[in-house]
């Protein structure tokens, strides 16, 4: 998996906006109820003119992401939603690439500012 974070000049300052988890078609388990992503910061500052994924991607809301107290420094995506989601849209889940996540809700979910 490789994660990448966007950023974009809001009120003259450079923010971070989207997260993005890219992995190869067929590497994510997708059979599993969830994944766990490491958090790990510093990131590298990618401008939102870079944010063009070349292939499918599914947007990963604050609903469908979790905390567990045995995985610290990560954060779960909850997969049955996406693969329901991706399948109402017409979409096999198995071509799907990438995940995008809003900061704002990454940073919510874990109640802290990582992206300092």
């Amino acid at each position: 998996m490789k994660i990448r974070v966007f950023h974009d000049y809001h009120e003259d300052k450079l923010v971070p906006l989207k997260y993005l988890i890219s992995f190869k078609k067929g590497e994510l388990p997708w059979d599993r109820e969830k994944i766990f992503v490491s958090i790990s910061a510093p990131f590298e500052p990618l401008g939102m003119e870079d944010f063009f994924p070349d292939s499918l991607a599914l947007t990963v809301t604050q609903g469908d992401m979790i905390l567990s107290a045995d995985k610290p420094g990560k954060f779960g995506i909850y997969l049955p939603s996406l693969r329901q989601r991706a399948t109402e849209g017409g979409v096999d889940y198995w071509d799907v690439e990438n995940f995008i996540i809003q900061v704002v809700d990454l940073e919510e979910l874990l109640q802290m500012s990582i992206f300092v």
